[in-house]
Parts: structure tokens; C-alpha cells; sequence
């Protein structure tokens, strides 16, 4: 397998986003296991989101703590010269005398259990503030995370876009809910062949993505076929021309499997079985 050809197919920036099936991630960190070049891209890939993401974080507005800090301590103070002591030594002022209990029904009672409640309340008051302004905090910290992934996302996607060559339209094929990816091994005939085919079981459109393929011989071209029920369906030639680029094949309404063959240029309306290079289960 060529390993720049794996790494420039652009599966690492599609595991990156999470648009890979289960089975297709396993796939890229086996590879990534196995050769090192790949595990540098995917890494290289990761430094780049999260230089993304700290670039574009939002700080919250200078002086915002400093407000509502400010705005707790003002709602601690009582109407008129009373306030809620904030130290040890003011807390002080709130005991009572030990040695002159005054009488529930005095002026000077009525003022300590006023004083005691408006307390409370305050109190209550400023755990409150506390408590709706840590919410609102970790409401901006969401939001920020949320829109660093977004902005990660559409960065991951531009750059499979710029890897991939692809239009608009073809990029969103790809990544449709409705479309399956699958992936065409290399048989013993041609072991190092690897293409991709992308069919949307909605729309029935095929998009074909070579990795490696040998050049064929002359006057011989590459076929796809779609496999239903064990009957082969012709799904267009293959161009080589320019392996670079996303190939539109032949509209497919049903499949189990998609293979390869090499055949005269211009193609058979049976595949030559002998010449069988590459295949892939849906």
C-alpha cells in the first residue's frame, strides 16, 4: 500500500470530523498504528483543530467578573446605616448581651429579630447571585465549546474539500447520512489496488475515489460493476487521467458489493472474472 496516497485520500480528515462508520475508524488507527507516517498526520491534523479552536475562543467582556462581584456586595447592605457584617469583628455587633436577655415584647427584641431576619434574607439574597452567576458561566463556557466545534468542524471540512478537489455538491454527497462508504480492497491478482466507492442508497448516485490502481495496459480500462444478487451491473469506466479528482459513475438502485475488473477500453457488458482486481461488501 502507498502510504502518501492513503494519507492524501483524505479518510484521516473525515475520521478527524467523525464522519467515518465504526468499522472505517478501527481502520485508520490500525493504520495509524502501523505506520508512523499516518499517525503524524492524524496528530498534525489535531494540532491544527485545537490551534483553531484557542484561536478563535471568545473571553468573556473585560470587567464582568468585577461587576457582578460588585453588584453581590451592594446587596448585602441594609436600608439606612444597618448592614450585614462581613467580618469577624463586625459580626461581633449582632450578639446579644449575655446578661440582659431583653423581653420578646420590648422595642429593643423586636429590632434584634428584624435584624436577624433581614440577615438571613441577605444572606440568601447573595447565595442566590452566586449561584445564577456560576450558571450563567458554565452557560458561556458551553456556548464556547459548542461554537469551537463548529468552527472545527467547518475547518476539518474545508480541508478534506481542498485534499479531495471537491464541488459542492459532491461534497455533500459524501458526507449525506444516506450515503455508504465503502471501500475496495485489493485481491490477490492485484493486491495493492484500493479504491473508494461512495453510493447514496437515496439519490442512487456513485462517486469513485482511486487510491491505487496500476496503470493499465494499453488499449485496456478499468470497470466498475455494482453486484446485486450476485449479478453484476456495469457502473461506468474509469479515468485515469486525473486520479486525483472524484469520478461520477453510473446511477445504482440496488447492491451488495461493488468490484473492479480491468477490460477492453471501452468496456464489456460481462466482467472478465480472470481480470478481477479489487472488491468491497456493503
Amino acid at each position: 500500500m502507498d502510504i502518501q496516497e492513503y494519507i492524501a485520500s483524505g479518510v484521516l480528515e473525515l475520521y478527524a470530523t467523525g464522519l467515518l462508520s465504526s468499522a472505517e475508524k478501527a481502520e485508520v488507527e490500525r493504520m495509524a498504528t502501523l505506520y508512523p507516517p499516518v499517525q503524524a498526520e492524524l496528530q498534525a491534523i489535531s494540532d491544527i483543530l485545537d490551534s483553531y479552536a484557542r484561536l478563535h475562543a471568545v473571553e468573556p467582556p473585560a470587567g464582568l467578573k468585577e461587576k457582578v462581584l460588585d453588584s453581590i456586595t451592594t446587596n448585602i447592605h441594609v436600608a439606612g446605616s444597618t448592614t450585614i457584617p462581613t467580618t469577624r469583628s463586625a459580626a461581633k455587633q449582632l450578639q446579644l448581651p449575655v446578661e440582659a436577655e431583653p423581653s420578646l415584647s420590648s422595642p429593643s427584641a423586636n429590632y434584634s429579630w428584624w435584624a436577624i431576619a433581614a440577615s438571613v434574607l441577605l444572606l440568601i439574597s447573595a447565595g442566590l447571585n452566586i449561584f445564577f452567576y456560576n450558571n450563567w458561566q458554565r452557560t458561556e463556557n458551553q456556548y464556547q465549546l459548542a461554537l469551537a466545534f463548529q468552527n472545527q468542524y467547518a475547518q476539518q471540512v474545508q480541508q478534506v474539500n481542498q485534499k479531495l478537489q471537491l464541488t459542492a455538491a459532491e461534497l455533500k454527497l459524501i458526507t449525506h447520512n444516506k450515503t455508504q462508504k465503502v471501500n475496495l480492497k485489493g485481491l490477490p491478482k492485484s493486491p495493492s489496488s484500493s479504491v473508494v466507492v461512495y453510493w447514496n442508497t437515496s439519490t442512487k448516485d456513485v462517486l469513485l475515489k482511486v487510491a491505487d490502481l496500476p496503470v493499465p495496459p494499453p488499449n485496456r480500462q478499468y470497470q466498475l460493476w455494482a453486484l446485486e444478487n450476485g449479478k453484476p451491473i456495469d457502473a461506468g469506466m474509469l479515468d485515469l487521467n486525473d486520479s486525483t479528482k472524484v469520478q461520477h459513475m453510473k446511477t445504482i438502485t440496488n447492491a451488495q458489493a461493488f468490484a473492479i475488473t480491468l477490460e477492453p477500453k471501452g468496456g464489456s457488458p460481462i466482467p472478465t472474472m480472470d481480470k478481477l482486481l479489487a472488491m468491497g461488501q456493503i
